[in-house]
């Protein structure tokens, strides 16, 4: 062999060798990248899951504990509390119903319809019992009633009075039981109402467990990915197909089983859980599936009043990383034309290929309709600011009577709307502070290093910049205006406690008139006289 055929097949032999050694690397590489991808992706989504399942039942509590306050004064009835009953459920669509029930068997109970609402009251009077239903329109009108002598509702006989009735002062929530009126499967939060130590009532709000179902379907779990709520006990409280948690024997209907429930890969993933303890440290497991294979779950508990609730996001392994696993191949191929064409190559298809990342990325952290901060990037500012030794404020605004804008003017002008107030509230705010949507016609401002004054300033200067010209939208001009509930911390805290304070705050501003700024320093008691 030649000297020039030894140098040539050496440096092939070489180049060889070194494209092996970097497919061997590099498989290596990506083998602990997909695993350290699906945990960082399921880690996320049910962190994401057990904020939000706290956000769907939060008002509830919200609610029970206000409403339960103000009635502990005899001078309130429950009849006074139908505005900022009305207007909850307006501004939280996952409330099905809230409701006074006394230990005679007097009720009155406002319920959603799909217009309007419907208002239920039973008066007892020397034992005779009186029911009617009106039917309300939106603004809370009376638009007909009717007696209902055959009505044999009894609030004292139902599960969230006995359970609120045995746990005076807390808020309580039921297992999943069958609603009177609906026939449908939820939960009840409630509490009591006690003056001089007595129990005089019950306050309740029910949720359907369908609400909770739909948000788990919007997670973003994979290809037969998927995800679930169950409690303490075992019975599933949510699934993304709600008609799998409910058995319907002719009239009777009842919750299922997570042993029970026609989900096989579900069923593993909560066993998995539990052979590993169960606990809210047991964020990540792996396991295998009859019909899937190889799979991985993350797992995150919550209280629930006196129970426990576990999220549980999971998927198969592949479908979990089935984009990574094709940006793999796509790595290979770059790397074997790197080999054989040089650096500059490399460089152009390297560019090419992470370009979409910064989509990527705006999409985990921006939200589409408005690019303000997402409701993950804005909880993780507030995060950041609770746990500062530091003063620092957060706002909760809302646009006051936004479902009527959609209702008159449709959701295109809806979505305009949304988009005009962020950008005047962008404005209004000069980087003095983080606006960010949390969801709906909702957004949250988050003031770091700053007092109650000055955020009661940039707060203000926001509601003034909202309302000072009618929004232009396609079809028109919409005044609308929006108000805010402010919390400020004056050291290290936790976020549920100062977006609860916030949230009081402005559900205050809400039932006193709308249009304002309210700031909170803790539990609030609605003055219930300003209606």
């Amino acid at each position: 062999m030649t000297t020039r055929r030894a140098v040539i097949v050496g440096l092939l032999i070489a180049q060889a060798a070194s494209l092996l050694a970097l497919f061997f690397v590099s498989g290596r590489l990506a083998a602990t990248a997909e695993s350290d991808h699906q945990n960082a992706l399921l880690s996320t989504e049910s962190a994401e899951a057990i904020d939000r399942m706290r956000a769907q039942i939060q008002p509830a509590e919200t609610v029970v504990q206000f409403a339960s306050n103000a009635l502990a004064d005899p001078s309130v009835s429950a009849d006074s509390l139908l505005v900022p009953f009305r207007e909850a459920m307006e501004t939280s669509s996952q409330l099905d119903g809230i409701f006074v029930g006394s230990p005679d068997g007097s009720f009155v109970y406002l319920s959603r319809q799909e217009t309007g609402y419907n208002l239920k009251r039973i008066e007892v009077t020397n034992g005779l019992r009186d029911t009617v239903n009106i039917t309300l329109d939106n603004d809370g009108n009376e638009l007909e009633r009717a007696s209902d002598p055959a009505d044999t509702y009894n609030p004292v006989e139902r599960p969230w009075y006995q359970l609120a009735s045995a746990n005076p002062g807390d808020v309580s929530w039921t297992d999943p039981y069958v609603f009177f009126t609906s026939r449908q499967l939820g939960i009840t939060s409630a509490g009591p109402i006690v003056r001089d130590g007595q129990i005089q009532g019950v306050v309740g709000v029910d949720i359907e467990l369908g609400s909770l179902s739909r948000f788990l379907d919007s997670l973003d779990t994979g290809t037969g990915g998927g995800a679930i709520i169950v409690n303490e006990d075992g019975v599933v409280i949510a699934h993304p197909e709600p008609e799998l948690i409910q058995n319907e024997e002719g009239d009777s209907i009842s919750t299922v089983a997570i042993s029970d429930l026609d989900d096989q890969l579900a069923r593993a993933a909560v066993a998995s859980f539990v052979e590993e303890g169960g606990s809210e440290d047991t964020q990540l497991t792996s396991f295998d599936s009859e019909s899937f294979g190889e799979s991985r779950g993350s797992f995150r508990t919550a209280d629930v009043g006196e129970g426990e609730w576990t999220v549980a996001v999971f998927g198969p392994a592949d479908s979990l990383v089935s984009s990574l696993a094709s940006a793999r191949a796509a790595e290979r191929t770059l790397l074997a034309i790197a080999g054989l064409t040089g650096l500059i190559l490399v460089g152009v298809l390297t560019y090419g290929a992470t370009k979409p990342l910064d989509a990527l990325e705006k999409h985990a952290w921006s939200d589409s309709l408005t690019d303000l901060p997402n409701r993950r990037s804005i909880l993780r500012e507030i995060d950041e600011l609770s746990e500062s030794e530091a003063t620092g404020s957060i706002a909760m605004l809302d646009i006051d009577r936004f479902k009527l804008v959609n209702d008159t003017y449709g959701h295109q002008a809806g979505d305009e709307v949304l988009i005009e107030v962020s950008r005047r509230a962008q404005e209004a705010l000069a980087n003095r502070a983080t606006i960010g949507r949390i969801g709906g016609e909702e957004f949250v401002i988050v003031m770091a290093s700053l007092g109650t004054a000055a955020a009661q300033t940039i707060a203000e200067d926001v509601r003034q910049a909202v309302k000072a010209t009618p929004i232009q939208h396609s079809t028109g001009a919409i005044e609308v205006t929006v108000s805010l509930g402010l919390a400020t911390s004056t050291g290290p805290t936790s976020r549920g406690h100062l977006m609860s304070v916030a949230d009081a705050a402005l559900l205050e501003a809400k039932s006193t008139g709308r249009d304002k700024v309210v700031s909170g320093s803790g539990p609030r008691i609605v003055n219930l006289d300003a209606g």
